[in-house]
């Protein structure tokens, strides 16, 4: 699900990435971003609440594993999911005991949005707020938001307050923020978040201010 700068942030930041993927989410509505052709060459499983196009295995991650139990995962890819669950500390929790050790949590979910049913909504998640429930990665790599504009990112984690710089007042005294999504990355190893890094530094000039 979501927009296209979570695709694009993947393209940028996983190239080359090799090992078993995750997709929590993965229904394709029409809009759903399609990163299981951007990790075609890895073992992938699709994860949603219903069956339909690009769902391997129907799973309720507040509930149980299910039949993903007995499984590892080198990617998780959790993207505008979380904000729909009524106990997202919960699925972090179990989503954590699906990491290998190696393992790469990729969370963008909504900072500043509308309100949204899928089937309802109910969280909004800050870069602190992500990291608070994945409580046992460690390393993450710098947080960002992204807007509305594909390959706009702005860096949280130089500038805790850039959400507030782009506030807009109207003529009736209202502030509006403009739509921001809280992109992050993270994991356990050490090597691993070392090989992210460099990825994440190749990125675009421009793109990670």
């Amino acid at each position: 699900m979501g927009d296209v700068n979570q695709f694009i942030f993947a393209q940028r930041v996983f190239k080359g990435f090799a090992g078993k993927v995750l997709e929590i989410g993965s229904k394709d509505y029409g809009n759903t971003q399609p990163f299981r052709e951007l990790f075609k060459h890895c073992d992938y499983v699709g994860v949603d609440l219903e069956s339909g196009v690009n769902v391997d295995h129907v799973v309720n991650l507040e509930e149980d594993l299910g039949p993903l139990r007995d499984q590892k995962f080198d990617l998780i890819i959790i993207c505008s999911v979380l904000e729909h669950s009524p106990k997202p500390w919960v699925m972090a929790s179990n989503i954590q005991n699906l990491l290998s050790e190696q393992g790469v949590i990729y969370s963008c979910h909504p900072w500043v949005w509308r309100y949204h049913k899928y089937p309802d909504d109910y969280f909004r998640f800050s870069p602190k707020g992500i990291q608070a429930i994945f409580d046992q990665v460690t390393l993450w790599l710098p947080s960002m938001y992204s807007t509305y504009k594909p390959g706009e990112f702005l860096s949280f984690s130089q500038d805790e307050g850039i959400d507030n710089k782009m506030a807009q007042m109207d003529n009736q005294g209202r502030k509006y923020l403009p739509y921001l999504q809280t992109v992050m990355v993270g994991t356990r190893d050490a090597l691993q978040f070392a090989n992210l890094y460099e990825a994440y530094l190749e990125m675009p000039s421009g793109a990670q201010a």
